[in-house]
């Protein structure tokens, strides 16, 4: 994250309170600077020193995406990815919780998810903390997108049926703060979809493992005492095919449950550090297929575009891929 800097105060795991950890890497997958640990205690991996509150904020508001994505605002093709994420999501989260409720989508991005959950007939409000980002939703689709970080917004308490949170709680300073303040907004029984990367996944190359931007590597174990101690009840764990990301499925209990300990993962995130090298990366196969499925994917792309119409604007896009599922499941 260029220009973005540390703290220099380090800190103890975010998730069980523990001071003793161990230094796991000193370098992102860029080949920069950055100094992750793994807790000893429960085997939560995450950056420390981390950088300031008011570092993040301006950060993702400002660069994020323009570093991450190489634009300012989707261009068709991210419009195109992520309304077949979308359409995914909605399956987990239909199945679940029946419109019409009121669905908070926190990380909305360019608000495609949003787009597809206001269709099938949710009442939807997004937060999206880069401001392209967040103003290409509101123009692009007319959604209720808010500019601003999960720290910075207020809600009422017990406001909403259910909460999507994908990939976006391993880019918060204060995971188990931001779970409790999700806890208050939603009502009794709410639901909660969270989805975060596996740091126990072999789907990236061991140098690209450790990501600036994320703060936090999840083990399946960390995640699911994580939402227990912050008052959620688990319905559904599962590891996500292909990139082995982990998706839960929650919803808020009567009361915080006070757990005595985290469990320790730290024997099984070790062993798959240890055993997950570059040269077994190549021997699994797994990096020809990730650079033969990023050769393919333009010309995937543009033959699912021409599937579509060859439609030129995002809403055109999204119509075009929702239709099919909308009528399906309506």
């Amino acid at each position: 994250m260029a220009g973005l800097k540390v703290s220099a105060v380090e800190r103890p795991c975010p998730l069980c309170a523990s001071a003793d950890y161990t230094v796991v890497g000193l370098h992102d997958r860029n080949g920069d600077d950055l100094r992750t640990v793994m807790c000893r205690a429960c085997g939560h991996v995450f950056t420390n020193p981390a950088p300031s509150e008011a570092d993040l904020n301006s950060y993702y508001s400002e660069r994020y995406r323009s570093e991450y994505k190489g634009v300012v605002t989707p261009k068709r093709k991210h419009v195109l990815r992520a309304g077949l994420r979308a359409m995914e999501r909605l399956q987990r989260l239909r199945n679940r919780c029946k419109s019409p409720t009121m669905v908070l989508d926190v990380g909305a991005g360019g608000g495609e998810f949003a787009y597809l959950l206001r269709s099938a007939g949710y009442d939807i409000t997004g937060i999206e903390p880069n401001a392209g980002y967040a103003e290409f939703g509101k123009t692009s689709y007319d959604l209720n997108i808010l500019p601003t970080t999960l720290e910075l917004v207020t809600f009422p308490p017990a406001h909403f049926d259910a909460i999507a949170i994908h990939h976006v709680l391993e880019h918060l300073p204060e995971p188990r703060v931001s779970l409790e303040q999700l806890h208050r907004w939603l009502k009794p029984n709410g639901l909660l979809v969270v989805e975060v990367p596996n740091i126990l996944s072999r789907f990236h190359a061991p140098h690209r493992r450790f990501h600036a931007a994320h703060l936090h590597s999840f083990n399946l174990a960390g995640l699911t005492d994580l939402l227990l101690a912050t008052g959620f009840a688990i319905d559904d764990a599962m590891i996500m095919p292909g990139t082995a990301h982990l998706n839960v499925i929650a919803h808020k209990s009567g009361g915080n449950v006070a757990l005595a300990k985290f469990r320790n993962a730290t024997a099984e995130v070790n062993a798959h550090l240890e055993r997950h090298t570059e040269l077994s990366h190549i021997l699994s196969g797994m990096a020809l297929s990730r650079l033969w499925g990023n050769a393919k994917r333009p010309l995937r792309e543009w033959w699912q575009l021409q599937a579509l119409g060859n439609p030129k604007n995002a809403r055109d896009i999204l119509d075009a891929q929702y239709r099919c599922v909308l009528k399906t499941n309506s």
